[in-house]
């Protein structure tokens, strides 16, 4: 999902966006990790010093307000006076059955070594306790900063998206704050932040009230702070993820699974880290399985018959093609075996299958010819007479195939962007040769589509035509209906240097507006080390939301930002339910609140809490 111009007329068919051109600022000297960017020039150094207010350890809660303190992201490098060095108590309020997330941060004058943080006990109603073993506590970590092919036309720029906060350093490189390493501790350079990241998980049967207890950083084998901590259970809750209202869609690709954990394609290691990766999309509600039929359905015609996929690793087809000179065969074997997988990991019940439709290509064929073994790439024309022979045999084949497996109903065609004109051949067609498959077709893309498609996510630009009477008349005719950002708009976006409180924001959007959920077009789709070199082609983040990790994901700010977004939403839909679908002015007040200001930059993260306790106390009125 990408929009492209002549400016990329430079693409050459594998060959990524190299970071000695790209980047901000020269990223060769960069080392990796925790310590990226850690050689501080002498201007930065009197610059963090002055924002530090002094040359000792210091530790503060961004932001000033530990429950607003994931909203933002916390500088490698502060340039301006740190906010929340004088806040002494954490205070949170939580629901049962969630995760509520939390930052302190930590710097000195001199390198800090083993830094760490100690949850204790909380201790609450009648002796009721909440484990400090079960927050998790990880650590902040910088990645480059680097420009990208897609922003010198249309996609949204690093001065446009950042507000110079999140992005700090000398530019050798400039670093901003995305992923969450999971680790015992870690060491600091001297004059750099380090934030802590905080996930305190709710237990479902967690007893109402005020519970309290200390959190504790540690550095250099001692105690450099201690804080009380209040946590506030409210008697409401949000359901599993599995039970989730929300309509999520965040689109997986398997192949990079393999290539950036250095296992072969399609192993016993790669379908065990896939498994990690379907657990993961999981825990957020993921609700479709996205699948290929067709070999690369995101190749580019990029210029002048320069053909490559959009992505640094190509996605492959999960279904065999054959021909034998007569007929189409085809191998679903690869095909099911990742549904299952997906499904036995909590993923679905929908089936995505991508796609009928070449992604701004040509469309074409990918196939073995049985008679020479060989494999065939041929150009056929849309609707033409190949086309239709080709896909007038996948189809009813695809049919039978989903009858037997019992996924018929789950399974959508699914389509990328594609115009209408494209899309009403298509949807003729299917029609013609496989009616069944009438009510469930699929797109992301404009709202022109709209009366093609049982499954609809509006870009950005047509979000506004998609009214909530629209999406409501929808949803009484059984169709869904949703919403993405890509490398544009600016803002409200889940790109790497997009300001923190926006991922919350996107599913407030969501509910506000009526619609179902949230689709984003790359889950992982990396480059061989998103750690060093973080961007392919389009705007950084735009191509994935987490990171790998040891054996599985590596989380981010983004990632988990917008997982307390869709808690959010299901408490917003529990609320209406029990207020019987109305919208009262309490409620339309605390979604107008969460939603207003989209620029993040300049937007009060104290939004979303502030609508988020109006939400809290409609439910326990």
């Amino acid at each position: 999902m990408a929009r492209t111009s002549s400016a990329l007329a430079g693409f050459v068919a594998g060959v990524v966006v190299a970071a000695s051109t790209t980047a901000i600022a020269v990223t060769g000297a960069a080392t990796t990790g925790t310590d990226l960017g850690s050689r501080t020039t002498t201007w930065l150094t009197v610059k963090v010093a002055d924002a530090m207010g002094t040359r000792d350890t210091l530790t503060w809660v961004p932001t000033g307000s530990f429950a607003g303190s994931a909203e933002e992201r916390v500088p490698r490098y502060p340039m301006t006076p740190i906010q929340g060095k004088d806040t002494k108590e954490l205070k949170l309020s939580a629901v049962r059955n969630e995760q509520v997330s939390a930052q302190l941060a930590i710097a000195s004058g001199h390198r800090l070594r083993d830094v760490k943080a100690v949850v204790g006990d909380l201790t609450g109603p009648g002796g009721a306790k909440l484990s400090g073993a079960d927050t998790q506590v990880r650590f902040v970590r910088y990645v480059p900063v680097q420009r990208s092919k897609s922003e010198v036309d249309w996609s949204a720029t690093i001065d446009q998206v950042s507000s110079g906060k999140e992005v700090s350093g000398d530019r050798n490189p400039d670093v901003v704050a995305d992923p969450l390493e999971e680790r015992s501790s870690v060491d600091v350079p001297a004059y750099a932040a380090q934030p802590l990241w905080f996930t305190f998980h709710i237990p479902g049967r967690a007893r109402p009230g005020t519970y309290t207890g200390t959190v504790e950083v540690d550095a250099d084998g001692r105690a450099q702070a201690h804080y009380p901590l209040t946590i506030d259970v409210a008697d409401a809750s949000v359901p599993d993820p599995k039970d989730y209202s929300f309509f999520l869609d965040v689109w997986a690709q398997p192949e990079t699974i393999a290539r950036n954990h250095g296992v072969e394609l399609w192993s016993d290691e790669h379908w065990k880290l896939i498994g990690a990766y379907d657990r993961d999309l999981a825990s957020r509600g993921q609700k479709v399985i996205n699948t290929t039929i067709v070999d690369n359905p995101w190749h580019h015609q990029w210029s002048l018959g320069t053909r490559a996929s959009q992505t640094a690793t190509p996605y492959t087809s999960m279904v065999g093609w054959k021909w034998n000179g007569k007929t189409f065969s085809f191998d679903f074997g690869r095909w099911d075996k990742y549904v299952r997988t997906a499904r036995g990991a909590g993923l679905g019940p929908d089936i995505g299958a991508f796609s009928m439709l070449a992604f701004q290509d040509r469309e074409h064929l990918t196939y073995t010819d049985t008679s020479t073994g060989r494999t065939v790439y041929e150009n056929v024309d849309l609707g033409g007479s190949r086309w239709r022979e080709a896909w007038g045999a996948f189809l009813p084949a695809f049919e039978k195939h989903l009858k037997a497996k019992g996924w018929l109903e789950d399974t959508w065609l699914s389509f990328d962007e594609r115009p209408v004109d494209t899309m009403t051949v298509v949807r003729n067609f299917v029609h013609e040769v496989a009616p069944v498959f009438d009510d469930r077709i699929s797109v992301a893309g404009s709202i022109s589509t709209e009366g093609v498609a049982s499954n609809l996510s509006v870009d950005w630009g047509g979000i506004d035509a998609m009214t909530k009477e629209k999406a409501a008349e929808r949803r009484r005719a059984g169709k869904i209906t949703t919403f993405y950002v890509y490398g544009a708009p600016a803002h409200p976006n889940t790109l790497t240097f997009s300001p923190a409180v926006e991922s919350r924001m996107l599913p407030w959007i969501s509910a506000q507006r009526g619609l179902d959920g949230f689709l984003r077009w790359s889950y992982n789709s990396w480059t061989s080390d998103p750690f060093k070199q973080p961007v392919h082609i389009f705007t950084q983040g735009d191509e994935y939301l987490v990171y790998p990790g040891k054996d599985g994901p590596m989380s981010s700010i983004r990632w988990e930002q917008l997982k307390e977004g869709i808690e959010d939403y299901e408490l917003v839909a529990e609320l209406r339910r029990k207020d019987g679908g109305a919208d009262s002015a309490a409620l339309t007040e605390a979604l107008a609140t969460a939603t207003r200001g989209p620029d993040g930059r300049t937007k009060d993260v104290g939004d979303i809490e502030t609508a988020r306790t109006a939400v809290v106390k409609g439910l326990t009125k």
